[in-house]
């Protein structure tokens, strides 16, 4: 039996993040849905099933896996949506003897297919989900928990970076280290022997784990609250405080003060400023003193606004959900549950506005379009800063982003 994993028809609800990767491959603890989905159900080779135009960009990516390709077996397919907790186990310890679907409500969360019916339902060309196509299957209901938005895996981090801990097979503290790194609550912290500590720092870990992976640097007279991951080859630089339910992806540079926030791999927050509550996507830059609100000042409950509509939320705090690509200027201010989108640069003076289409310049005085060509001309740099090649795989993803999102722009007047 093969494993699949794949996005629904409710992918869009995750913006900006999904505009440049599938659903499953969102960050949450230290690694993404799909890797603990394949991670925990034991599969050593699957699938994933996405939208056309990330096709080219999975299949670069992740060379190991198949994208939008079936071998033929029977399969089980998992909704990248699902919360993928320890329990998911249960799902394959079933028997499977005839085709089913699991499901919670109207959501699918799991299918299993014989290898004949997976010929029958999909174009195993180009397959599509389509959840219509399973209607007249057999079903079982489940009560596995699911995303429906982004903000929803900044509620569960926490959960998960000590579900992750439990996880890390070599939970060992580095034997060595200056006398000048304080640890609390050692048992519940993982140093990797690469890892380079710079003086006067604590650890706290009294209140959750804290994983700080390969070749991770932590400069001078910072503060690190649990629980918390930093990320391979990351930095956080002297005095800066990280508080609990923070994620720092791999290759990222964070300074200032970080609460319950998470960082896709390549972003950087180099400068002093308050970061709460936030989701950020990759290569974002955060110029210096830029600050995010992440509680509204009657302490009302938030309300988001997203391309297609407001979501009123049951949340008291929420910051900042920026795309792949997007950088503030020094100063930037941004509103509580403010959502930026793909490669959009923002300035000007004053508060942003709540909600901030892809590739806009400006977005506080103007309502100018930020140009492909000159957007992936930052990008080309961007990606020699890090010794990372700018491809024709990353050209045509930035062109479809920007053909996906034109009605968007013009329905907020950037034009």
């Amino acid at each position: 039996m093969q494993l699949c994993i794949f996005e629904d028809e409710q992918y869009y609800k995750f913006e900006p993040l999904i505009l440049s990767r599938p659903v499953f491959d969102l960050k949450i603890g230290v690694s993404t849905i799909r890797e603990k989905i394949a991670e925990l159900l034991n599969f050593n080779s699957y699938s994933v099933l996405c939208r056309d135009y990330l096709q080219d960009t999975l299949d670069y990516q992740n060379h190991e896996i198949l994208v939008n390709k079936f071998l033929d077996d029977d399969y089980l397919f998992i909704n990248g949506r699902i919360v993928p907790d320890k329990r998911i186990t249960s799902i394959v310890s079933t028997k499977f003897h005839t085709d089913i679907v699991l499901k919670n409500g109207d959501v699918i969360l799991a299918i299993y297919l014989s290898k004949e019916s997976v010929k029958k339902i999909f174009d195993v060309d180009k397959p599509v989900f389509d959840k219509n196509n399973f209607s007249e299957l057999p079903s079982q209901n489940l009560e596995f928990e699911y995303f429906t938005y982004l903000w929803e895996l900044l509620n569960k981090n926490e959960y998960f970076l000590n579900q992750d801990f439990d996880l890390i097979i070599d939970k060992e503290i580095a034997k060595q280290f200056n006398p000048s790194v304080y640890l609390i609550n050692d048992k519940s912290i993982y140093i990797s022997d690469s890892v380079k500590l710079g003086y006067n720092i604590v650890l706290d870990a009294s209140k959750g784990v804290i994983i700080i992976d390969n070749n991770a640097e932590i400069m001078h007279n910072c503060v690190i609250y649990g629980p918390c991951y930093v990320g391979k080859n990351s930095l956080v630089k002297s005095n800066s405080t990280i508080y609990g339910g923070t994620t720092i992806g791999n290759f990222c540079k964070v300074a200032g003060e970080v609460s319950n926030s998470i960082f896709m791999d390549y972003s950087n927050k180099q400068h002093d400023g308050f970061l709460g509550n936030s989701y950020l996507g990759s290569w974002v830059n955060l110029g210096a003193g830029t600050i995010t609100s992440n509680l509204k000042n009657n302490y009302s409950k938030i309300q988001v606004e997203l391309s297609f509509g407001k979501v009123q939320t049951d949340l008291q705090f929420l910051g900042l959900l920026i795309g792949d690509h997007s950088k503030s200027a020094i100063g930037t201010r941004f509103n509580t549950a403010t959502v930026v989108g793909f490669s959009s640069n923002i300035f000007g003076t004053g508060f942003t506005e709540k909600f901030i289409p892809s590739f806009v310049w400006g977005s506080i005085d103007s309502k100018d379009v930020y140009q492909l060509d000159k957007a992936i001309d930052v990008a080309k740099i961007v990606y020699s800063r890090r010794n990372n090649n700018f491809t024709e795989k990353d050209y045509n993803l930035f062109l479809s982003i920007f053909n996906e999102t034109v009605s968007i722009r013009e329905k907020y007047g950037y034009k």
